[in-house]
């Protein structure tokens, strides 16, 4: 793991702050507590003897295979850390933020390293910093300075572009890529599905290059696609390409349902859940194309309009997807274990389950606009947005699942993205 010797964050990262018990939701309810070594030994060194008592019986060490970053688990007897009180940790109440784990002192906090550099965001999964990151109307920026001493005790995921290519994957050419990337996605000049499809097209391209010996010509490449979208090269593909909205439909329900029936599920998003059903005014006499064309009603009534105005929003949620997860190579190496699955994912299926998680969003806000019509606002769409973010993105397993989901139907391409996500 490379030691970073400046930071890199976008610009609003700086302006977070925890707001505690004024939040409408807890990160203390339905995940697993994992608990660094270093806290661990705090916990059995406390002074205080009732504390002391209290880790003693909570916190036990990870049976399975303990490491620095993930060494014991606090023992969970619901969904909710039994250290949560009044919408507050009481271990940082009572004792400081010292003996926090580092799980939960870092949260909603993202650390990467690329090559030298250490990369900071914001996971979307607290609603807090999905307001942050996603509220501006501004194009996310981004900005470098110095290494501050502070922030290296975390876990984090690495790249390191001297090392060429891994898993198939060209990395010494990462930070170009990326750089395409999150250009193409900040084109105002294009509407957001057509950003989408071409950096589909974009990653199948370069997977293909980078899995043989045209390598040495990526760079050439990434030019050719930027001159091409400034040309308007793609438009005639792309609007060839079709919706299929009963198909998108039954698709989202269906990946929704494998994963609310398969493990605990954030209330907040299944009230959005249901909020979405009754959009659609879906019953159980509905058929697919029924709610198709209720769906592009209130699509084209309620919800186009709002994302029209505030078309920034899923903008961000993309570019920081992009940025927090190395998009479109994901890590090569980390710290921390509940990232390692993403290794060895294809450049292609990160790219389709970018888009997966794009249409999720996407059709909840529409059956929401559906439900709260004129009063639908930015509140729900961070609602949809942070919810969704834990429930699928948070899962460990899930994300196979839905490219098992999308391979079923037919829809694990950039053409399948097309149905997806196309307005």
């Amino acid at each position: 793991m490379l030691t970073p010797g400046r930071i890199l964050e976008p610009r609003h990262f700086a302006g977070f702050r925890c707001i505690g018990a004024d939040c409408e939701d807890t990160c203390c309810d339905g995940w697993a507590v994992p608990v660094d070594k270093a806290a661990y030994e705090k916990y059995r060194e406390c002074p205080d003897p009732k504390w002391r008592a209290s880790f003693e019986k909570l916190v036990t060490i990870h049976a399975a295979n303990p490491t620095d970053h993930d060494y014991a688990r606090i023992r969970l007897d619901s969904t909710t850390c039994p250290f949560l009180s009044e919408g507050l940790c009481s271990i940082h109440k009572n004792l400081g933020e010292d003996y926090l784990p580092v799980t939960c002192a870092s949260f909603p906090r993202v650390w990467n390293i690329v090559d030298q550099v250490l990369e900071r965001s914001l996971d979307l999964g607290c609603p807090e910093a999905a307001r942050v990151a996603l509220l501006d109307p501004e194009a996310m920026g981004f900005e470098e300075k110095p290494m501050d001493g502070r922030d290296y005790e975390v876990r984090a995921g690495a790249v390191d572009t001297s090392r060429r290519s891994h898993a198939g994957k060209p990395y010494q050419h990462f930070s170009p890529v990326r750089a395409f990337a999150v250009g193409l996605l900040q084109n105002r000049a294009l509407p957001l599905w057509k950003r989408i499809l071409i950096l589909g097209f974009f990653c199948d391209k370069l997977q293909e290059m980078g899995s043989g010996n045209d390598e040495p010509e990526i760079p050439d490449m990434i030019q050719a696609y930027g001159q091409a979208v400034s040309a308007g090269s793609f438009d005639a593909t792309l609007n060839q390409l079709s919706a299929n909205l009963p198909l998108r439909l039954e698709t989202v329900v269906e990946i929704i349902i494998a994963r609310i029936t398969s493990d605990f599920t954030n209330r907040r998003f299944l009230q959005s859940y249901k909020e979405f059903m009754d959009g659609l005014e879906w019953s159980h006499d509905s058929t697919m194309e029924s709610l198709g064309s209720r769906y592009l009603a209130v699509y084209t009534q309620q919800c186009a309009p709002f994302l029209a105005a505030h078309s920034h929003i899923l903008e961000h949620y993309l570019v920081n997807y992009v940025y927090r997860g190395l998009f479109p190579f994901g890590p090569q190496e980390s710290t921390y274990t509940l990232r390692v699955q993403h290794i060895q994912r294809s450049i292609h299926d990160g790219f389709m389950l970018m888009a997966a998680h794009y249409a999720i969003i996407e059709t909840l806000l529409a059956g929401l606009a559906g439900f709260y019509k004129e009063a639908f606002a930015a509140e729900h769409v961070i609602r949809v947005i942070y919810t969704s973010t834990r429930t699928f993105e948070h899962s460990l397993t899930f994300s196979e699942r839905i490219l098992q989901a999308l391979e079923g139907k037919g829809l694990n391409s950039v053409q399948g993205a097309a149905v997806l996500i196309r307005a």
